[in-house]
């Protein structure tokens, strides 16, 4: 299972995306297509603001010393924050928003809980938010943004 996670991270970050099979709908299942198959790829500027939204509002507290009951009621809480997660990922299109709360109903019972918080993890560890910090964390060290002193003499105290 992890040497399928560092693929699919992978894939991921190359941008060629991690497609992900799931039961079709009503609608096309009439039709005799049984899966489709769906594309995590990596998330735009406005898609990656909104998971944040999403998951800055799910708080959870550190998960260190998590006991099964704890892990059940968090589950309880934040499935469909976990599903909107994922929904806003696939549709990755600020136009395609007002679809977000029947793609995330539609992969509740389409996917399989296991293939749900490994789509989460995958999204938010390697959705793009670690090269803002390393970004971030460069402009700091370099510091790019802190005035230069251009004149020629030294300024002391």
């Amino acid at each position: 299972m992890d040497f399928k996670l560092e693929e699919r991270a992978a894939n991921i970050i190359l941008k060629r995306g991690v497609k992900v099979p799931v039961t079709a709908p009503l609608f096309l299942r009439l039709f005799g297509t049984k899966k489709i198959n769906l594309v995590v790829k990596a998330l735009s500027i406005y898609t990656l603001k909104r998971v944040a939204v999403h998951y800055l509002q799910m708080q959870i507290k550190s998960t260190e010393e998590m006991t099964i009951p704890e892990g059940f009621e968090i589950i309880q809480l934040h499935d469909k924050a976990v599903s909107k997660i994922i929904a806003e990922s696939i549709l990755n299109n600020r136009w395609l928003k007002f679809l977000v709360p029947f793609v995330a109903y539609w992969l509740r019972g389409g996917l399989q809980a296991t293939e749900l918080f490994s789509l989460f993890q995958l999204v938010i560890v390697y959705g793009g938010i670690q090269d803002f910090i390393n970004t971030i964390r460069l402009t700091e060290a370099t510091r790019i943004t802190m005035p230069m002193n251009l004149s020629q003499k030294e300024t002391t105290s």
